[in-house]
């Protein structure tokens, strides 16, 4: 769980309750075997929101959601609910990065799809995981692009005050068809630190956020692994 006492012991951040009783050992064995059940499914994104919605995790370190969890067309779903960061005056961010940082993924590629997305309020971290319904062409086509190189640094005026951010991502494998990593960085501190992890099942696209202090690769593919074990467990 969220633990800020030492480097240390901070290797797990996040264990979801959602899915008690499914070892991290266990997690890629179980993953694979439930997603040839889902071949037939995925053929058609047969998803629908009510489906993703029951898909979603439901606790966090014990936390339940800080709000019911949103669901349908997934461009009808606000903003906070996918995990997106309002943004403030954007003159100085080079266009394209407010999408490109905090989507993790194409959202214009997807936005007639259904879709669910719920929050948390872990401490004084925040939360989140969306799912979408997405065949496999479609997806892949989602999760087709790349940072933009005038984005991996970049300035953004939020209030009057000017921040810079590093931005950094990096493929994943273990989880799903295809996964990467997305990392922000802020020079107002750990408090804004960013980590995304989205990723590629058969028929659906899912994907988790992690920002505040204990954001981290390591707490954003923990809850990354648990997230897509408990959606691919879900919609068999």
């Amino acid at each position: 769980m969220f633990d800020g006492r030492s480097r240390r012991t901070t290797v797990l951040l996040l264990v979801p309750a959602a899915v008690a009783g499914a070892s991290l050992a266990g997690c890629s064995s179980s993953s694979h075997a439930a997603d040839a059940s889902l071949s037939a499914k995925a053929a058609a994104g047969a998803f629908n929101a009510v489906k993703l919605r029951d898909a979603l995790l439901n606790r966090v370190n014990g936390v339940g959601a800080a709000a019911p969890a949103a669901s349908g067309d997934f461009s009808s779903l606000s903003a906070a609910a996918t995990g997106e960061q309002p943004a403030g005056d954007v003159k100085a961010m080079p266009k394209d990065c407010a999408q490109a940082t905090q989507a993790a993924f194409d959202p214009a590629v997807v936005a007639e799809s259904p879709a669910a997305a719920v929050t948390f309020k872990v401490d004084a971290n925040g939360v989140s995981e969306v799912l979408v319904s997405s065949p496999n062409s479609v997806a892949a086509t989602a999760l087709a692009g790349r940072l933009p190189a005038a984005c991996a640094h970049f300035k953004e005026t939020v209030d009057g005050e000017t921040l810079t951010y590093t931005a950094t991502e990096a493929p994943l494998t273990g989880i799903g068809q295809q996964a990467r990593t997305l990392n922000v960085q802020s020079s107002a501190g750990r408090a804004d630190d960013r980590w995304s992890l989205v990723y590629r099942g058969k028929g659906f696209v899912g994907a988790v956020t992690v920002v505040g202090p204990n954001a981290s690769e390591a707490a954003v593919r923990e809850l990354g692994e648990q997230a897509y074990t408990y959606a691919v467990k879900s919609l068999t």
